[in-house]
């Protein structure tokens, strides 16, 4: 579940996870490209306000040292505009390394509470076979050395890490209660050109929760929340309701308030949620607004993702946007508040 910009998400129940698709982006590369246009910037800007060396007359000549000063005099606005090109190319690329990456983390993230989900249910079943054998044993209805015995529950792993051998790692670790199931989840991401992003979330038997999350952009939102769980035939079907609070890096805050639905069906695979939310806080101008959004995400199990949110503002205006598998389309209207009217951003 995640809300538009400007807003917060309420963290996937541990069994709504979302597999990772076949995509293959080397934001590692992108985000170390745009490392090096910053450097390579700095030089030029080192170059361009540096105080030529060896132009005096007597150490090079009168014409030579005419001919450097006439160099330094003529190319420094081309240095000056080389500068402003690189920073604008290494904005580019690291914006675009965020981006794919913010989207692999969360995928990254959805996955490891699944795998969490699938343990907890595996660990459930097995414990509840073994507690009945050792029930049938101790009545003296079953052979204790029978050697077609249930063997007891394995121990759950309390943590994980993977490493792609290149420098990039996620570690996830868990922490369980005394059913079973994770009362806490922290999965961290780094990657070996500095990007990274980390998530912590804290379960209750009563299906309250909290939330720690750190995203790839530096922004910290916390979250607090009530959700619960039915199920009915292949769907399982959770009710959130939440509240989170987004701190930039330079301190601007947000809070969001909302509620979502999730349908997940376990037998395709596919996941449905539909999100409404309330945001107040500082818009890209700065100035306060409140926005009021929805967000309708769907994921198959292939691990195909869309996500369609439209945020509206109080004059009925407002932006919608459109991620599927990490591509994004935007749109603009005078009439969001109606779903009418929209245009293509570009157009």
């Amino acid at each position: 579940m995640m809300a538009g910009r400007g807003g917060a998400a309420s963290p996937p129940r541990p069994d709504e996870g979302a597999p990772v698709p076949d995509i293959v982006v080397d934001y590692e590369l992108l985000n170390t490209v745009a490392q090096k246009a910053r450097e390579l910037r700095t030089q030029v800007q080192q170059a361009r306000e540096g105080r030529p060396e060896h132009t005096s007359s007597e150490e090079v000549g009168r014409v030579a040292a005419t001919a450097i000063r006439t160099y330094y005099a003529v190319w420094k606005d081309s240095f000056k505009r080389s500068e402003e090109k690189l920073e604008k190319l290494g904005n580019l690329y690291e914006g675009v390394a965020k981006g794919w990456a913010d989207w692999d983390f969360r995928l990254a993230g959805g996955a490891s509470k699944q795998a969490a989900s699938l343990d907890a249910d595996l660990y459930a079943t097995q414990k509840e076979i073994w507690d009945e054998w050792q029930r049938l044993v101790a009545a003296g209805h079953a052979d204790p050395n029978d050697p077609r015995a249930p063997k007891p529950p394995p121990e759950r792993p309390s943590s994980w890490t993977t490493n792609d051998g290149r420098g990039n790692t996620t570690t996830t670790t868990y922490e369980y209660g005394a059913d079973g199931k994770p009362t806490k989840i922290t999965t961290t991401i780094t990657t070996s050109s500095g990007l990274s992003s980390t998530d912590t979330t804290n379960y209750r038997p009563d299906g309250t929760y909290d939330s720690t999350a750190k995203d790839v952009y530096g922004n910290t939102t916390t979250t607090t929340g009530q959700s619960d769980t039915t199920e009915s035939g292949n769907e399982r079907t959770t009710k959130d309701d939440f509240t989170s609070k987004t701190v930039t890096p330079d301190g601007k805050e947000s809070t969001t308030t909302g509620s979502s639905t999730s349908v997940y069906n376990t037998a395709t695979g596919n996941r449905d949620t539909r999100t409404s939310y309330t945001t107040n806080g500082p818009g890209e101008d700065g100035e306060e607004r409140t926005v009021t959004g929805t967000v309708h995400t769907t994921v198959d199990r292939s691990g195909n993702e869309v996500v369609t949110t439209i945020e509206v503002n109080p004059d009925g205006s407002g932006t919608k946007t459109v991620e599927t598998n990490g591509r994004t389309e935007e749109w603009t209207s005078d009439s969001a508040d109606d779903d009418s009217g929209w245009e293509r951003e570009e157009d």
